[in-house]
């Protein structure tokens, strides 16, 4: 099917176009139609009847059962700022491949209309509202209570989107963990300070120290976010080798020598329940083979654990956590907390911050807070949840 044309065109144009249409009926013909129709309405020449009829024209065209001239007429708003309102309403609420021009690019839309529009959860359609020239906060607030990260994404490149300050907060708790939208919040000129702080550990070294320049964040503060980041780089690298112990112990030893197999990493792979990397990296520390390192963190009583420490090298003080959390693993059998890792997550963080977070020791706390702060880790949240546990204050 396709539209009917009124009898009478508007004035010009031509009766041969018509004429051409109805003996061509084909889709060009249709669009090529669209466009002049459009054209004329631009031109601002018609007037009464006329610009009646060129309206219920591109009306007629805008219910086609062509999708691709129902697009032709939904990109005539792209540069035509005199094409009628109940077009571009009834263009909007059409496929998203129909209303993106429109949602894009016309200017007469009100909020609470957009607002409807992105309540109905069209990903496609809220990107295509997230690039508009001029979007207001009410807006904005929407795409980022909705939106995936591709809207996200087009909100905060768009530099005429108004965002409030919690705005930004709500685009990190959300996406922060994606790298570039992390990296494009850091980089956005209205960041607010608070939420430059949440970012710190989720982007790149080079971002955070922008962003440690433009907010007066302390040095000591970023340099220990970016070892962090390291640190969690290397664990990835880390998780590969743990079938092959040779080559894992390798790899260690050589973190060992360049003095990065620090206590935070030791602790993070025990939290994590990477058991054998957390074994063999004291095994390295200590100087002893793995079997030995195994007898003496895995023995119950408080000795095995202090020698390690003390030939380790480790700070006597900083013994408590990895005592709790190692008191977690000797409950967990080895095949059950390689099915069920995440479980063994969630109870070891729960334990270690509920025994510990009171702690009046300074590097305990520290320790602690590499594994809970400046992190939107799910497990994290479920392990505070498990116990009804507040969340660590910012130190």
């Amino acid at each position: 099917m396709h539209s009917a044309m009124p009898s009478t065109p508007p004035t010009n144009l031509s009766l041969a176009d018509v004429a051409r249409l109805m003996d061509q009926p084909s889709v060009a013909n249709r669009i090529d139609t669209a466009g002049k129709v459009a054209e004329q309405i631009r031109q601002g020449g018609l007037s009464g009847s006329a610009a009646d009829m060129a309206a219920d024209i591109l009306m007629r065209f805008a219910q086609d059962a062509e999708i691709a001239v129902r697009q032709a007429v939904a990109w005539q708003f792209r540069n035509n700022d005199r094409l009628p309102e109940s077009l571009a309403i009834h263009l909007a609420e059409d496929v998203a491949e129909v209303a993106a021009p429109v949602l894009s690019h016309h200017a007469g839309f009100e909020d609470a209309f957009l607002t409807t529009l992105i309540g109905k959860g069209d990903q496609r359609k809220m990107e295509a509202i997230a690039g508009r020239p001029r979007l207001s906060t009410v807006v904005s607030d929407a795409l980022i209570d909705a939106g995936d990260v591709a809207v996200v994404s087009c909100l905060l490149a768009n530099s005429g989107a108004e965002i409030a300050p919690d705005g930004f907060g709500r685009i990190v708790d959300r996406h922060g963990d994606h790298q570039s939208v992390a990296t494009m919040v850091a980089q956005h000129p209205m960041l607010p300070a608070p939420v430059a702080w949440k970012l710190l550990g989720r982007v790149s070294a080079a971002v955070m120290r922008d962003l440690a320049k433009r907010h007066k964040i302390p040095d000591m503060v970023l340099e220990r976010c970016i070892t962090r980041g390291r640190e969690a780089a290397m664990m990835m690298m880390i998780r590969p080798m743990l079938a092959d112990g040779a080559h894992l112990r390798g790899f260690l030893e050589q973190m060992h020598w360049q003095r990065q197999l620090t206590t935070d990493l030791l602790f993070r792979m025990l939290c994590a329940g990477d058991l054998e990397a957390f074994i063999t990296g004291m095994a390295v520390r200590c100087g002893v083979t793995r079997e030995a390192a195994a007898v003496m963190v895995m023995d119950e009583r408080p000795a095995g654990l202090r020698a390690a420490f003390d030939q380790a090298g480790m700070k006597a003080w900083l013994m408590e956590p990895f005592r709790i959390a190692l008191g977690v693993a000797r409950r967990w059998p080895r095949a059950t907390l390689a099915s069920r890792r995440r479980d063994f997550q969630i109870e070891v963080l729960a334990r270690v911050f509920a025994e510990c977070a009171d702690t009046e020791e300074r590097d305990v706390s520290d320790l602690i807070l590499q594994v809970f702060d400046l992190r939107g880790d799910r497990s994290v949240a479920e392990a505070r949840d498990r116990l009804n546990l507040p969340s660590p204050g910012v130190r």
